[in-house]
């Protein structure tokens, strides 16, 4: 059935055309088909359910926890390795996928069951309404969806008015310790340090997931440390940071932890993960 790819505009654009159909689907009545969806990422999970789409979902990766309601939903694997046969008997009418997340093998593995799919991918914090919006189309929850991304559009817009001006401080943003792994200034995080007045210190690396050693955040020396861990792994890292007492983070009680589904994943939630890393970089102005 072929692969079916997304393409971005600007969300108000987008806005207006959705209006547009939204107004001509309530015209026309409910569709007859109710589409039968299969997401193969957590947030792409969470991306329909804020849409509207969450009853229309019948099939989820192994990784989608939120929101609850996943949990009652079939799960199919993980995109590396999905339980074909569980999913085929789901019989979707649309798969969807993140595309960086998903091989081309992969891919033309799903095509050559005669499987609809959707390959979708967010780049940067305003991809996420136009995502709504291009869900709740491809659901039939248009309505739903365009309220959905004007909400998401407002916080977001109220996030950086209030952060817009703040004194910026260096950070090194840690995604895994064992091997030391960062992320460079192609990530969303990179935009939403940015947002907050933070300056990523490893954003010039070509690599999305870079992987450091401590030798470089040595010699790069950053005001804050930012973790992506929480709970007693989060604590257990942040602790190890103590062995580095020259660190300016170090010496200012500078290293904080962020839950990692707010703060990576491409779904409305990341903005509490902005707020999130928002007050902590405040926190750290606000040390002496």
């Amino acid at each position: 059935m072929g692969i079916w790819h997304t393409s971005y505009r600007g969300l108000a654009l987008a806005v207006a055309l959705a209006v547009g159909a939204a107004n001509a689907v309530a015209a026309a009545g409910p569709s007859e088909e109710v589409p039968r969806l299969v997401s193969l990422s957590p947030h792409i999970t969470e991306l329909l359910f804020a849409a509207g789409a969450g009853d229309r979902i019948v099939g989820v990766d192994d990784e989608s926890d939120y929101p609850a309601a996943a949990a009652a939903i079939p799960h199919v694997g993980e995109v590396s390795e999905l339980d074909i046969e569980g999913l085929l008997k789901l019989k979707p009418t649309l798969v969807i996928l993140w595309d960086s997340a998903t091989t081309a093998r992969r891919k033309a593995q799903l095509e050559r069951l005669h499987l609809r799919l959707y390959v979708t991918e967010q780049r940067h914090l305003d991809d996420i309404g136009s995502t709504l919006i291009e869900f709740g189309r491809l659901a039939g929850t248009l309505p739903v969806a365009v309220a959905a991304a004007r909400k998401y559009r407002h916080d977001l817009d109220q996030l950086r008015a209030q952060y817009a001006g703040r004194r910026r401080l260096t950070v090194f943003y840690q995604v895994w310790d064992r091997p030391l792994y960062t992320l460079s200034g192609k990530h969303v995080v990179n935009e939403m340090l940015s947002l907050c007045g933070g300056e990523n210190i490893f954003a010039d690396l070509s690599t999305l997931a870079p992987a450091v050693d401590k030798e470089a955040v040595l010699a790069r020396n950053p005001d804050v440390i930012i973790i992506g861990a929480i709970g007693a792994d989060g604590a257990r890292q942040a602790r190890e940071w103590s062995d580095f007492p020259d660190l300016k983070a170090v010496q200012k009680h500078r290293v904080f932890t962020v839950d990692p589904s707010l703060s990576s994943r491409m779904a409305p939630r990341i903005l509490q993960g902005v707020a999130a890393i928002c007050g902590l970089l405040d926190r750290a102005r606000g040390s002496p």
